[in-house]
């Protein structure tokens, strides 16, 4: 065996840059396609008044958040903690708007499901009692 083939077989491999070696700014640009997939998913499931530019907003937020505390959470991948970072300030964001309570929300979905329960059973719209 020869120097330089010992050498190519023992020598220290680079690691591909993670996002613990990436400036801030690279891996806001790096993930900025995960923060607009997390809002179009999210704003299908909110009210007609929430609006898809708003949840980009506050998700870039939560974007430039987790990326900040970065060095705080090793051992995690950058990618989950981050999408949790983002769900988490585009909801804080739509709550912040809302005047209404969560219970007042919960209520109401509380009887559209019974609503539609009885639509199924019966076949005909509900119609309250007379």
């Amino acid at each position: 065996m020869t120097a330089t083939k010992h050498y190519a077989e023992n020598a220290p491999r680079a690691e591909p840059a993670g996002p613990k070696d990436l400036p801030q700014e690279e891996l806001v640009l790096r993930h900025a396609d995960l923060v607009k997939r997390i809002a179009y998913h999210l704003v299908s499931r909110m009210p007609p008044n929430v609006e898809v530019d708003d949840l980009i907003q506050a998700g870039m937020i939560g974007l430039l958040d987790a990326s900040r505390h970065l060095h705080r959470e090793q051992g995690r991948d950058f990618e989950t903690y981050a999408g949790i970072r983002i769900r988490g300030a585009m909801l804080d964001e739509v709550r912040k708007s809302d005047w209404t309570p969560r219970s007042v929300h919960r209520s109401v979905r509380e009887m559209a499901e019974v609503v539609r329960k009885i639509e199924n059973e019966t076949g005909h719209d509900a119609k309250p009692r007379k």
